[in-house]
């Protein structure tokens, strides 16, 4: 955690250089040296070389996002377009219909890629470019550099597919097939710039828009389905359904309902009751049951 916010407070040492490239600048800056000697004006064509071999060393520290099943970006770059297309056959996914975001980077960019999730790469390929074709002006021109590589977890696959120039090493990986992979972790250098198409299951729902830039290794692209996201029900045939458990609380020893005794009084139902016609009669009959009364009283 410290590490990090040294990072952020400083952003200086976020940035490095690969010594390959540290090696091919000083080489680039003895011909401008030369070719200076031999006529000024040389000088800055060497130079530009010099430029260009920093441009293709340099890197920067990432910090990856904790976030479960998440998807990242690759490389950086901005985003040109997502669609569904189907997958390239190299990269052997179980689910041809995807969702593919491209996004292309500038020669000015970072050359590190990153581990779009985490979990094993399962297949990798790597067509070399020919030397005639210095820039990828287009995702798909002929002489290109090409990588494609598919990333599984839990049953889940994503593509990359690395695009670049065929002049030099402009590609290197430095995974192989099988190897287990953390989320956001360097795992090769694209140099100069280049295509990136990440390939993600067509359930994904993304997190990006066409024009947004990305951050190789930090940006979340989406998230892939998990286990969790599904009902508790969801898959199970009706028989499966009906045998499923049901809850059932325990109440203790089985009692009959409590019957609510009727009271007992004095005054008979009219049923019973035979009224004489006699006034009088009537009258010491109501004495007798208002004395009785106040007697239980």
């Amino acid at each position: 955690m410290s590490e990090d916010l040294d990072r952020k407070s400083t952003p200086w040492l976020t940035i490095g250089l690969d010594w390959e490239g540290v090696a091919a600048a000083l080489g680039a800056l003895l011909v401008a040296l030369l070719l200076g000697a031999l006529w000024s004006p040389l000088f800055w064509i060497g130079f530009a070389g010099v430029i260009l071999a920093l441009m293709a060393a340099r890197w920067s520290h990432r910090t990856p996002p904790e976030l479960a099943n998440g998807i990242v970006s690759p490389c950086d770059g901005v985003v040109v377009s997502v669609e569904r297309v189907e997958a390239p056959s190299e990269l052997r996914l179980t689910e041809s219909a995807t969702l593919r975001i491209r996004v292309a980077s500038a020669p000015s960019t970072t050359n590190k890629v990153y581990t779009p999730i985490a979990g094993s790469l399962e297949s990798l390929i790597l067509e070399a470019g020919e030397n005639g074709v210095p820039l990828a002006t287009r995702p798909d021109d002929d002489g290109l550099t090409r990588a494609y590589l598919t990333f599984e977890s839990r049953g889940q696959q994503v593509g990359v597919r690395l695009a670049s120039g065929g002049f030099g090493p402009r590609i290197e990986l430095i995974t192989e097939a099988g190897d287990i992979v953390r989320l956001g972790r360097p795992f090769g250098t694209r140099r100069l710039g280049g295509w990136c198409d990440i390939y993600v299951p067509g359930n994904t729902g993304v997190l990006i828009w066409p024009g947004q830039t990305l951050v190789g290794g930090e940006t979340v692209l989406g998230r892939l389905k998990s286990q969790g996201d599904t009902d508790l029900f969801d898959g199970m045939t009706a028989e499966e359904q009906e045998q499923a458990p049901v809850l059932q609380v325990e109440t203790g020893a089985e009692t009959e309902p409590e019957v609510e005794e009727e009271e007992d009084d004095d005054y008979p139902s009219p049923d019973e009751v035979s009224v004489p016609e006699d006034p009088a009669e009537i009258f010491a009959r109501l004495r007798e049951a208002a004395r009785k009364h106040g007697e239980q009283d």
